[in-house]
C-alpha cells in the first residue's frame, strides 16, 4: 500500500511539473486566474478494462449428406482467432462411404434460415439399399437370438431324435451285415476247403491204384487248383469280414456323435451364446441405425436458426467426398478478445461489457461467458501475456459479421447512487486525498476526502463531500492577452484503464 501511494505521488509531482513548464514561461508577465468548477453529483463510477478482438458465431455448424451435423467451431473452444470453419467431419456414419449426387440446392452464402429449413436434397437409392442389407441382416441376429432364448422347438426336438433313431438303425444293420457276411464267408472258406481235401482224396486213391499217368497228372491239376482257390478265397474273407468290421466301428461313431448332437440340441442354450447373440444384434441395430440416418440426411436441414456462411455444392453434380456440402453458423455473436495479465484478474464471468463493431461502427452489449485459463504469449523479447476472453453479444444488427474487428470493453466495478466528482478534481496532501471546495463568497477551500472507487473517469467520494458542493476541476489563466486552460490531477490514469476498486486500490482511506 505504501508502494502504490508513493507512486501516486510521483505521479502528482510529474503531473504539476508539466504544468510549470506549460505556463511557467508567461509568469512575467500580469496574469488573471479563474477556477473551473464542478458540482459533486449522486451517479454512477464505473471501472473497465479494454481490448480489441475478433466477431464470431458461438456456434458453426458443418453438414454433410449421409450424416449428423458437425460443430465445426465453438467460442467454448476457441482462444480468440476465430476458429477455422473448413476442416472435415468428425462424425462417422454409414453414409460416409457412400456417393451423393445432389438433386437440389435452396441454400445460399449469406442466407438467414429457421431451424428444419431444407438446404439441400440428395438421391438416397444407394442409402436405401444399404439400409435394406442392414435390416436383413439385423433380422438373421434376431432370429437367432429369438432361438437360443427360447430353447429348442417340438420341430426341432423332432429332428433330432429322427437322426439319432437313423444312426441307431444303421447301426444295428450294420452289426448284423457284419454277422451274415463272417458266416458266409466261413461257408465259402468251408466250400474251399473241401474241394482241397477231396482233390487230395482223389490224388491219393488213383496213385493207390496205379492209375495212368494222364489221370494222375489231372488229379495233380485239380489238387492245385482246389488249393489255388483255397488261397484266393481265404484273402477275400479276410477282406470282406475286415470292411464289415469297419462299417459297425463307423456306424457306432456315428451313433455316438448322433447321441451328443441329440442332447446339445435337446439343451438349452449357454448363457455365453445368448450373450454373443445380442451382442450381433446390438451391432446389426446400430448399422440399420446409422443406415437410417443416412437416408434420413439424404436431405440436409438446418439443425438451428442462423446464418448460411458456405455452401460447397452444386445440383446435378455429385457432393465432395470430404469437407462439409453446406456450413451454418448461429446465433449468439461471440466477441473475442485478448486481456494482459494485469486486467484479467478483474475480469470475472458475468460481468457487463460494451462491443464497439469497428466495420459498422456500432456498439453492442453483452456478457462476458467465458475467460479462457491458457495465457498466449506475444512480442518476443519485451512479450505480453494475455487472456482470451469471451462476451456474448445481446441482440446484435444484421451488420455485424462474424470476422469483423471490435473494440471490447469489460465492467470490472461499478457502484451506483454513490457521491461522485470528476477524477480531475482529486488531490492529495499530507498523506490524505483532497478537493477544492468553491463557497458561495467564492473563495476555496481545501477538503480533505475519503474515497472508493477511482477511475479515469470519476471518483466515489464516501466521506468529506456531499451531493451539490462545488469542487475545482481545472483553472482558467490569461496571461497577456492569452488564456490558458489547465485541469487538475487525474489519479485514475495510474489505473492502467482498468480503475481502482474500493477495497483493492485507494478504497477508504
Amino acid at each position: 500500500m505504501k508502494t502504490r501511494l508513493a507512486a501516486i505521488a510521483l505521479i502528482l509531482v510529474g503531473v504539476g511539473a508539466v504544468a510549470l513548464a506549460i505556463v511557467g514561461p508567461s509568469f512575467a508577465g500580469s496574469s488573471n486566474s479563474q477556477y473551473i468548477v464542478q458540482a459533486a453529483t449522486v451517479g454512477t463510477v464505473t471501472a473497465s478494462s479494454v481490448a480489441t478482438g475478433t466477431i464470431s458465431a458461438s456456434t458453426v455448424y458443418g453438414l454433410r449428406f449421409g450424416a449428423t451435423p458437425d460443430i465445426v467451431s465453438t467460442s467454448a473452444t476457441t482462444s480468440g482467432t476465430g476458429g477455422s470453419t473448413s476442416g472435415s467431419s468428425s462424425s462417422s456414419s454409414s453414409g460416409g462411404s457412400l456417393t451423393w449426387p445432389v438433386y437440389s440446392v435452396t441454400a445460399t452464402v449469406g442466407q438467414t434460415v429457421s431451424k428444419g429449413d431444407v438446404l439441400a436434397v440428395a438421391d438416397d437409392s444407394a442409402a436405401l439399399v444399404q439400409l435394406a442389407s442392414a435390416q436383413a441382416t439385423l433380422d438373421s441376429a434376431q432370429s437367432k437370438l429369438t432361438t437360443d432364448t427360447a430353447g429348442p422347438t417340438a420341430l426341432t426336438k423332432a429332428q433330432a431324435k429322427n437322426q439319432l433313431d437313423q444312426s441307431e438303425n444303421s447301426y444295428s444293420q450294420a452289426v448284423s451285415n457284419k454277422k451274415i457276411t463272417n458266416q458266409q464267408n466261413a461257408l465259402t472258406l468251408s466250400q474251399a476247403k473241401q474241394a482241397v481235401t477231396a482233390a487230395q482224396d482223389k490224388l491219393d486213391t488213383d496213385t493207390a491204384d496205379s492209375a495212368p499217368a494222364p489221370t494222375i497228372d489231372a488229379d495233380q491239376a485239380a489238387l492245385a487248383q482246389a488249393q489255388s482257390n483255397l488261397a484266393s478265397t481265404q484273402l477275400k474273407v479276410n477282406q470282406s469280414n475286415q470292411q464289415a468290421a469297419q462299417q459297425v466301428t463307423n456306424a457306432s461313431l456315428s451313433l455316438t456323435s448322433a447321441k451328443l448332437q441329440y442332447q446339445s440340441q435337446l439343451a438349452p442354450a449357454s448363457s455365453a451364446t445368448v450373450l454373443s447373440d445380442q451382442a450381433q444384434v446390438a451391432s446389426a441395430q446400430a448399422a440399420v441405425d446409422a443406415a437410417q440416418m443416412a437416408v434420413t440426411d439424404a436431405t440436409l436441414v438446418a439443425p438451428a436458426d442462423g446464418l448460411i456462411v458456405a455452401v460447397n455444392i452444386l445440383p446435378e453434380v455429385d457432393a465432395p467426398s470430404t469437407g462439409y456440402a453446406i456450413e451454418e453458423s448461429v446465433d449468439p455473436m461471440v466477441a473475442t478478445a485478448s486481456f494482459t495479465e494485469s486486467d484479467i484478474s478483474n475480469i470475472k464471468v458475468g460481468q457487463t461489457a460494451s462491443v464497439n463493431v469497428t466495420a459498422p461502427d456500432v456498439t453492442v452489449q453483452g456478457t462476458v461467458t467465458q475467460i479462457v485459463p491458457v495465457a498466449s504469449t506475444t512480442g518476443g523479447a519485451s512479450s505480453v501475456v494475455t487472456y482470451a476472453v469471451n462476451v456474448t453479444l445481446s441482440d446484435p444488427p444484421a451488420t455485424v459479421l462474424s470476422g469483423m474487428s471490435a473494440t471490447v470493453t469489460v465492467t470490472t466495478a461499478s457502484v451506483a447512487n454513490v457521491v461522485r466528482v470528476p477524477a480531475t478534481a482529486l488531490g492529495r496532501s499530507s498523506g490524505a486525498y483532497t478537493v477544492q471546495v468553491e463557497s458561495s463568497d467564492g473563495s476555496v477551500q481545501t477538503v480533505s476526502v475519503q474515497v472508493g472507487l477511482v477511475t479515469t473517469s470519476y471518483v466515489q467520494i464516501t466521506s468529506g463531500l456531499s451531493e451539490g458542493q462545488s469542487v475545482v476541476v481545472g483553472t482558467t489563466t490569461t496571461r497577456n492577452s492569452t488564456t490558458t486552460t489547465t485541469g487538475g490531477v487525474n489519479l485514475g490514469g495510474l489505473t492502467g484503464g482498468g480503475g481502482f476498486s474500493g477495497a483493492g486500490g485507494f478504497g477508504g482511506r
